[in-house]
């Protein structure tokens, strides 16, 4: 029978026990912080629209909005149902991100259909900054993706663009069919983004200086949920900016089949 040395295992001084325990307080520290700030965010997002739907609501049930308004105002609390069904189910898809229970169902479909669909869900926005919407009049492109994960990616790109283009600026869309790659791309005028926050943004709970002064709502999460989507598709994301001159997010979705039950 073998036998251990004894003087082979070095036993951990109070030095190395007193560093480790500190680096799990910090670790339970920061995850307790992080806890906290999602709860937070997630509130004042799920709020927000559901004050704007409560108000319009309300107001025509009590004879407060004209009749000649009712069809405008529930186009915005159409608006904002949509936003809070995309905000819950990027919630959840969250969670299972983390656990490792997402599935794909792959089809084929119109990406512009999800654009546009999309964007209609910030027209009221748009018009009130003067915003001008191009690209979406393009030859249609068809990609095979799951249809429900890739439209977070499109509303949490578009959300972007609306966030920070400038008043009076332009949102592009591009979409392409390339040799290997289906293309789209989401491309807004504006402050862009910096050198040194630019390999930042697709982290969790980031938001730049520039973001927290402009954008008052978000989760901080639009980013991170988009690449994991994009992971999960064997897919790429890439941003380009230039300062005071635009942002561009652009995806690239490889080319595949559409499984055989979607065929038949």
């Amino acid at each position: 029978t073998e036998h251990l040395n004894p003087g082979s295992f070095e036993e951990p001084s109070y030095e190395d026990m007193a560093y480790s325990i500190n680096e799990l307080a910090y670790a339970a520290e920061n995850a307790e912080n992080q806890r906290k700030q999602f709860v937070s965010n997630v509130s004042h997002e799920l709020r927000t629209p559901m004050t704007i739907i409560s108000g319009y609501v309300d107001g025509m049930l009590d004879g407060t909005v004209p009749k000649n308004k009712r069809m405008q105002y529930l186009s915005i609390v159409s608006q904002e149902m949509q936003r809070l069904k995309i905000l819950i189910s990027s919630m959840l898809n969250l969670t299972k991100f983390d656990n490792g229970t997402i599935e794909i169902h792959y089809q084929l479909f119109p990406i512009q259909d999800l654009a546009f669909r999309t964007i209609l869900m910030f027209e009221s926005r748009l018009e009130k900054r003067n915003i001008a919407v191009e690209g979406l009049d393009s030859p249609p492109v068809r990609v095979c993706a799951d249809p429900d994960l890739i439209g977070q990616v499109v509303y949490n790109l578009v959300e972007n663009a609306v966030k920070f283009v400038n008043d009076g600026g332009t949102i592009t869309f591009t979409f392409a069919d390339e040799e290997n790659d289906w293309v789209f791309a989401v491309r807004n005028t504006g402050k862009g983004i910096s050198k040194e926050e630019l390999p930042k943004i697709f982290e969790r709970f980031y938001k730049s200086d520039a973001s927290r002064s402009q954008d008052k709502t978000g989760l901080g999460l639009g980013l991170d949920i988009t690449k994991k989507i994009i992971h999960l598709h064997h897919a790429q994301i890439s941003v380009r900016s230039e300062e005071n001159a635009y942002t561009e997010f652009e995806v690239r979705l490889p080319h595949m089949e559409p499984p055989e039950q979607e065929n038949e």
